[in-house]
């Protein structure tokens, strides 16, 4: 850092473009300020000065349209005011002194088991904090995190982009899931050879597809897939009326009970095959911008409700 440096630029400059720019014109950012709309203007033509290049393009009927240095310094200032929010609450120290907003993600079918357990706990820590999710699947949601639209995601723990961090939280086995009405509804684990004549109803999602029918490429079984779906729900239900098979990863010990859905998960016995290891499933966020400090929470309640995970440092 050059010491000798004496930045021109202010906080309150800052915070000005980042409202008008969020609020698209200058009279809602007023608005939202409680100023008036030239002081907001006088401040943004200041930063303006400062940073030597317009920021946005100002039109009566279509409000601001950001240039590309304004979405650069968009992108900047939201860290900055983020790192001087920081800053004030260093002295409070503690989770529940946190506040304001935190978008995560989860993926599809991690969302039942993960979301409601993750909520509570957290609310418990960081009672100030607002939570939002989403849910989606694992292309999407790499891409909402790369994007800056939400802060943190579950995902299933392979083919992770090496532009995001990660830290595992838990892992997800390889079940069975059979209707309770099956021939090997009674058995204490199931193998591929037992359901290699069984029509399969695949949870069609990646990277989950992909690692099932891997497994069976390498078991060297050519699956029958009758039904295809990206929902847990209606793969269980699908299986649970008797149209076939499904291999899930799941975390039993965190799942509903499935008597009234009318399937049961049996073990999965495949000794040697690497693609019936259990996935890890793992908190990510964006490698190349630091997490805030509530985002920071976030991963670090899931690595302590999970017991499995280092915190990142």
């Amino acid at each position: 850092m050059n010491l000798e440096s004496n930045p021109r630029l202010t906080l309150r400059q800052l915070w000005h473009f980042v409202v008008a720019a969020e609020a698209g014109t200058m009279a809602e950012a007023a608005r939202r300020l409680h100023m008036a709309p030239s002081a907001i203007s006088m401040s943004i033509a200041e930063l303006e000065r400062i940073v030597g290049a317009d920021l946005a393009i100002k039109r009566r009927a279509k409000g601001l349209t950001l240039t590309a240095t304004g979405r650069t310094v968009l992108g900047q200032a939201r860290i900055l005011l983020e790192l001087a929010g920081e800053l004030e609450s260093l002295g409070q120290g503690t989770r529940a002194s946190l506040r304001g907003p935190l978008t995560v993600g989860c993926f599809m079918s991690l969302g039942p088991t993960i979301i409601p357990t993750m909520l509570r706990a957290f609310a418990e820590q960081c009672p100030e904090v607002e939570v939002d999710f989403v849910e989606g699947y694992h292309a999407d949601l790499q891409q909402a995190l790369l994007d800056g639209s939400i802060d943190a995601a579950f995902l299933y723990g392979a083919e992770i982009s090496p532009s995001l961090a990660s830290a595992p939280v838990t892992d997800s086995e390889l079940y069975v899931l059979v209707s309770n009405e099956h021939a090997l509804s009674g058995a204490d684990s199931v193998s591929l050879a037992d359901i290699a004549g069984e029509p399969l109803v695949l949870f069609d999602a990646d990277p989950i597809s992909r690692r099932i029918l891997g497994l069976f490429e390498e078991a060297g079984i050519a699956p029958t897939v009758r039904h295809r779906s990206r929902s847990y729900a209606t793969v269980r239900s699908l299986v649970g009326s008797g149209r076939g098979v499904a291999l899930l990863f799941q975390q039993p010990e965190l799942e509903a009970p499935y008597q009234e859905l009318r399937v049961v998960l049996k073990r999965l016995n495949a000794p040697g095959l690497l693609g019936a290891a259990p996935v890890p499933v793992s908190v990510a966020w964006p490698r190349s911008t630091r997490l805030n400090a509530r985002a920071q929470a976030w991963v670090e309640v899931a690595s302590e409700l999970f017991a499995h995970a280092t915190p990142p440092a």
